[in-house]
């Protein structure tokens, strides 16, 4: 049997159901095209209650989280927000990971929803006595609202100065009435907000709903078909698509996240390694010229086959077929032309950095007034 998150009521009646990482989620209420672009001219909000949320909490708690990711832990204020990955002992991405720092040794975690159980069972394996690391998953909802707009639709519901939280900060607040977790983050390229909602069960989803419903007067609901297009429109990668346990993050273009000179943590030792030389491929952004690039798919260069599409979709923005792919790396210039073959046919395309939209019109860091 799908599991279903607190909110299942409202999809269940409002929105197309598809089964995702084990739960009956919404696909698309309208279309996916009009809740796209209604996350990147206005607001949209999407339940995200899916993703696993851990409780990290004791004495032990910083100490732990520096010796588990490659990312610096100890010089994180109380407040803040950070994205990082959970690595093998060779260097592959078990899973890319939200850490929030609530205040000093206390964090609470946010994993991939396919994952929450591996992840789990990572960080027990690797915790101290006295740790306390607990699945909040069930307890918690998540909803996030994003876009130019959702800081006005969320401002309404709650007494925190939203203009006064920083982009990857993070503070406890009351949300319409109840408690709750606010962190200026999300996964549209958008700026955006992610509420996790205390005390909300399945038997009792009452604070969770009544976040829901206020936030959908004001912000389009949107499925998973738009936050799929939306991360991807953003260049953002899709663990179990577009990174796993075979793609380090040197090759994944996530090398940011791994803290200069940092050591002992689980994976460093193939960190150090894998730093010493350029990898062999990298993951990239495409776009074609017509047809539209899918998973699987094969890119070739001048020479022939030079790598693969790990996701592909059409992008409302651009109204072309975009894709993230691992390419040689010897071929990977941002501008090389490049095919895919979609159905027998070598489609041209060019080789680019997401994200795929222009900056100064779409995501967060456009300029006023666009």
């Amino acid at each position: 049997m799908l599991k279903t998150t607190q909110l299942f009521g409202y999809h269940s009646t409002h929105a197309k159901l598809t089964e995702f990482a084990g739960y009956e989620m919404p696909l698309w209420y309208t279309t996916t095209m009009a809740e796209h672009m209604a996350v990147r001219n206005a607001s949209g909000v999407f339940d995200v209650s899916h993703m696993g949320r851990f409780g990290v909490e004791g004495p032990n708690a910083t100490d732990f989280l520096e010796s588990l990711v490659p990312t610096a832990v100890k010089t994180q204020p109380p407040g803040k927000v950070f994205y990082t990955l959970l690595l093998n002992s060779n260097g592959g991405i078990i899973d890319d990971v939200i850490i929030e720092k609530l205040r000093e040794d206390a964090y609470m975690v946010v994993v991939n929803a396919a994952n929450t159980k591996a992840d789990m069972d990572h960080m027990l394996a690797h915790s101290p006595e006295g740790l306390s690391v607990d699945d909040r998953t069930a307890s918690t909802a998540m909803i996030a609202v994003q876009g130019p707009g959702a800081i006005t639709s969320l401002q309404s519901l709650t007494d925190l100065d939203l203009g006064q939280l920083k982009r990857f900060r993070c503070a406890e607040a009351r949300v319409a009435g109840g408690n709750a977790l606010i962190s200026r983050t999300g996964y549209t390229g958008e700026d955006g907000f992610e509420v996790t909602v205390y005390d909300a069960t399945n038997e009792h989803p009452g604070g969770a709903v009544n976040v829901w419903e206020k936030l959908a007067e004001t912000s389009t609901p949107c499925g998973l078909g738009a936050r799929d297009s939306l991360r991807l429109e953003a260049g953002f990668p899709l663990h179990g698509a577009d990174i796993d346990q075979t793609t380090n993050p040197f090759e994944a273009d996530l090398a940011w996240v791994v803290a200069a000179g940092k050591r002992d943590f689980v994976g460093s030792d193939a960190m150090e390694a894998l730093a010493a030389q350029p990898p062999s491929r990298i993951r990239r952004g495409l776009v074609l010229d017509s047809g539209i690039p899918r998973h699987g798919f094969e890119v070739i260069g001048d020479a022939g086959p030079i790598g693969v599409v790990t996701s592909g979709t059409f992008s409302p923005i651009l109204r072309k077929g975009i894709a993230l792919c691992y390419l040689a790396y010897s071929s990977s210039e941002p501008g090389s032309r490049v095919g895919v073959t979609i159905r027998g046919d070598n489609q041209p395309g060019a080789v680019t950095r997401p994200p795929f939209y222009e900056e100064r019109s779409y995501g967060w860091k456009r300029q006023k007034g666009n």
